[in-house]
């Protein structure tokens, strides 16, 4: 008769499905660009609804994903603005998404780019203008030379005594 170990008979512990969101894939393939490593388990978390979180997911979240919220929404801006700032389509997808770290991230980026479209551009558009001298001014320069005999006594070689 074989030994068998209770091991090998016991029902293997089926892994969570990671699903990837559109957010979580543009992030991710933004940072495989520009050859920035990323934690795998960072970005798996990223696509899970917040009322579904274990306790190390929930402790992952706290210490490492919201410490470093403004890198991941710097980096989606980038994306966001590289597909010509979507935002109409960028809400629908929204609207698809369970609460969930990528989708407060992705939200974040539409409210920056709110921000950045209701400054008005006129406040800073005369600045420049004052800044930036005109071509018709004129200068008068006076050459300097270094010969004894067409150079004038300065004050400074007057000889007093």
């Amino acid at each position: 008769m074989e030994n068998v170990e209770p091991v090998e008979n016991a029902p293997r512990m089926r892994s969570k499905r990671i699903y990837r969101s559109f957010f979580t894939k543009k992030l991710e393939r933004a940072f495989e660009d520009k050859e920035l490593d990323i934690p795998q388990r960072l970005l798996n978390v990223m696509d899970v609804p917040f009322d579904q979180f274990s306790p190390e997911e929930k402790e992952l979240y706290e210490t490492e994903i919201k410490p470093l919220a403004f890198v991941f929404v710097e980096h989606l801006m980038e994306v966001y603005e590289i597909m010509g700032r979507p935002t109409s389509g960028w809400e629908e997808m929204l609207e698809r998404v369970e609460p969930s770290p990528i989708k407060v991230l992705a939200t974040l980026v539409i409210h920056e780019d709110r921000n950045l479209q209701a400054i008005p551009d006129d406040e800073y558009s005369g600045i420049e203008e004052e800044l930036v001298p005109g071509s018709q001014e004129k200068f008068s320069v006076r050459a300097y030379s270094n010969d004894k005999d067409q150079q004038r006594e300065r004050w400074w070689e007057k000889k007093i005594f």
